[in-house]
């Protein structure tokens, strides 16, 4: 098993294992995987190869610790970016056939409202983006629930990348976050009408 996690900032790609600290001077771009057909994956980030559990939380800690994070009036620890964890699973059967598949596991940043949140400057700019990646991907969804001959992957690289997870031989399953307290209504509303848009029919 080999495991990475880029993150999505701003429409710009994070590598969340990486020692050092992010630089413009790294690029890390999407691209077809030339060893596995049909596959993507993200250049420059840092594979590490798994085999315990042990290791396997020892990464997810550390990448939460280079998370995109800002405080808000709504949230102390508010993502501001979409993280993608990467596990990329390769074996052989008793008949000597292999076989190999990539699970991701997707946090998305929340939308909150930005007069209740109290985003303005860069915070402001990270809302805006997070929004307009949330529709790219609810434009996709919509697309391809509809079979329409044109599905917008490039329109935002969270798609890009996970279009084998929405379109190819896979599963997907959405999981939405929603707080009971009556001051976060709206954003409780919002939430489940963005799952309504992005349920797979």
């Amino acid at each position: 098993m080999e495991a990475s996690f880029p993150e999505i900032y701003n429409e710009t790609i994070r590598d969340l294992l990486s020692d050092s600290a992010p630089s413009k001077a790294t690029k890390h771009e999407i691209r077809r995987d030339p060893k596995f057909p049909g596959q993507m994956y993200v250049t420059n980030v840092t594979p590490t190869v798994v085999t315990s559990e042990a290791q396997l939380t020892a990464l997810l800690e550390r990448a939460a610790k280079n998370r995109a994070v800002a405080a808000t009036l709504c949230n102390e620890r508010s993502s501001c970016s979409h993280s993608v964890f990467r596990l990329r699973l390769a074996g052989d059967n008793k008949t000597g056939q292999s076989c190999q598949g990539t699970l991701n596991l997707v946090d998305l940043a929340g939308s909150e409202n930005v007069s209740r949140s109290g985003a303005t400057g860069e915070q402001l700019k990270d809302a805006k983006s997070i929004n307009r990646s949330l529709s790219s991907l609810s434009s996709v969804v919509m697309a391809l629930s509809k079979k329409d001959q044109h599905i917008p992957f490039r329109d935002s690289k969270l798609t890009y990348l996970l279009q084998n997870s929405l379109a190819g031989n896979s599963k997907t399953l959405l999981f939405v976050n929603i707080s009971p307290e009556a001051a976060s209504f709206q954003e409780t509303l919002c939430s489940l009408r963005f799952a309504t848009k992005v349920r797979l029919k």
